[in-house]
């Protein structure tokens, strides 16, 4: 009896087994990755013209430079072009190293929506995405190929993410930061700007501001650094002091911000701004002995400059009518209004004054004596 109950048993087995389908992986030589995406607007009204940076396993860990391949295809839907450009290789699109989204200048000069929803729904790209604006083309981003670059476009994926560089100019702006940042009242989007220079080198200085779908402010180098100084703590970079006709440079070690919105009731709101700086006296521009009576001198001045530079950057923010600092998103987490915080936000967000305190301890002249 029990001998016929495993019969049927291991019958009933591989006739369940027959059913199931086969795995549907490929192996890795069977693969192309996709490490970077660059989507313009394409020769025809209402359609884009979409690129794909490709590196091409070599199998051989040795190998010293990889190689890399650029597909283009333009369609009316980004979709409909990535299934157009699997008939132009003889393997299959591997998205799970894509780290990269360049958009054209003049995508994120009219709509960013599109492309970012795009982004976030499909499946097999990461939520961790890198987004960024191409200058002049996201295609002549993807062209550009270091010297020192080993890894097709992994000189991007090094600059954006902080992995490589520690720029103080270079913001990294992930996709659903992005997205968050798009549909979030009281926040604005923001976007790093990377400038195609030649075929072997690009620039990332400049920071875009967006009022949720498009491109309305670029700030500058400076500003661009002033801005990250704000925004993420221990920003390494340095800033500059004048004291007669002498220019001293200091470095900063650590670096941290904080902001306070104050309404009272009688008087015009404003914001409060509280910078704190360690540094290194960096750069001495004349023959001068530094002293402990200079450094103070030196820091009371960085103080000085610094907070003019702030305050005029926080006023040119203010006057574009965005707010990438979140400071809307700020006001409303602190009243419990639902219904009227925003309504409320936006009559005080125009008549907001700034006061900023910089606090630069400059701890070691860079000189042993």
């Amino acid at each position: 009896m029990r001998r016929r109950q495993r019969l049927w048993s291991a019958l009933l087995v591989l006739l369940v087994s027959l059913a199931l389908t086969g795995c549907n992986f490929k192996d890795i030589d069977r693969r192309i990755f996709v490490v970077a995406i660059g989507i313009d607007p394409g020769k025809e009204q209402g359609t884009f013209k979409v690129s794909l940076k490709l590196a091409i396993p070599q199998g051989d860990v040795t190998k010293i430079d990889e190689k890399m391949q650029i597909l283009t295809e333009e369609s009316e839907s980004i979709s409909e072009a990535l299934r157009r450009m699997k008939s132009k290789v003889e393997k299959e699109l591997d998205y799970v190293h894509c780290k990269t989204l360049i958009l054209g200048e003049q995508v994120a000069a009219r709509d960013i929506r599109h492309v970012v929803d795009w982004a976030v729904r499909r499946r097999d790209i990461q939520l961790i995405l890198n987004f960024a604006v191409g200058k002049p083309e996201a295609l002549d981003v993807l062209k550009v190929k270091p010297p020192s670059e080993r890894i097709p476009s992994n000189s991007l994926i090094l600059a954006m993410s902080g992995q490589g560089t520690e720029s103080p100019f270079i913001s990294s702006v992930y996709s659903y930061q992005l997205m968050r940042s798009i549909y979030e009242q009281g926040i604005d989007p923001i976007l790093p700007i990377i400038e195609a220079q030649g075929e072997e080198q690009f620039l990332i200085d400049k920071i875009a501001l967006l009022d949720k779908n498009k491109i309305k402010l670029v700030l500058s180098p400076d500003e661009s650094r002033l801005f990250n100084l704000l925004s993420r703590p221990n920003l390494r970079t340095n800033f500059p002091a004048h004291i007669g006709d002498g220019m001293y440079q200091y470095y900063t070690e650590s670096s941290s911000s904080s902001y306070k919105i104050v309404t009272p009731q009688e008087e015009e709101p404003y914001i409060r701004y509280t910078i704190k700086i360690s540094a290194i006296l960096e750069e001495n521009s004349t023959e001068e002995m530094v002293t402990h009576a200079l450094l103070k001198k030196i820091e009371h001045d960085g103080e000085d400059e610094l907070n003019k530079a702030v305050t005029a950057l926080l006023v040119k923010i203010q006057n574009s009518g965005m707010d990438p600092m979140g400071w809307g998103l700020h006001y409303g987490s602190r009243h419990w209004n639902n219904d009227t915080e925003m309504a409320e936000w936006e009559t005080i967000y125009p008549r907001l004054k700034f006061q900023v305190k910089a606090k630069v301890n400059i701890k070691y002249s860079g000189m042993i004596k």
